[in-house]
């Protein structure tokens, strides 16, 4: 039980110095978006300077990852980034998520994202689906949700 709650403390540290890498990021963005000047450079142009990276501006866009963390299982651990609108979960090789688990189908859930909001349903699995340990066909997910496919347990983490 202390090696959980070492990890849960640890990751929770790892959160917030992200969080605040994060925000320091973006305050650097907005502090230099009037001061950046990018010039076309010739064919026979040499960079000069200290650095030969050229500084572009990019357009802050909002923030949302999502991730899927096995907290129970063979994999313990491993997280994988939901970047799709449709995220299958299953034992073949063909999901975009594979857990190698005889209690998770071969094509056991899916990962919907609509706009800014994340579904889990369910795809007609031997042992279902359950988010906070009730059994579900389709549910919202929120940050921090304990999803089980089978006997694997995993964590669904929204940034």
């Amino acid at each position: 039980m202390k090696g959980g709650r070492k990890l849960n403390i640890f990751l929770v540290i790892l959160l917030v110095i992200f969080i605040a890498l994060l925000i320091y990021d973006i305050y650097l963005r907005r502090k230099e978006k009037g001061k950046i000047n990018i010039q076309k450079m010739g064919k026979n142009d040499i960079i000069t300077g200290t650095s030969n990276t050229m500084k572009m501006d990019a357009t802050l866009l909002p923030i949302n990852w999502a991730y899927l963390i096995i907290k129970h299982g063979e994999d313990r651990g491993k997280d994988f980034k939901i970047i799709k609108d449709e995220t299958t979960i299953g034992r073949e090789r063909e999901n975009d998520i594979v857990i190698v688990n005889p209690t998770v189908s071969r094509f056991h859930a899916k990962i919907i994202r609509s706009e800014d909001k994340y579904f889990i349903e369910d795809l007609g699995s031997a042992n279902g689906t359950m988010v906070n340990g009730l059994k579900v066909n389709k549910e919202l997910l929120h940050d921090g949700d304990i999803i089980q496919l089978g006997d694997v347990v995993l964590v669904f983490k929204c940034l």
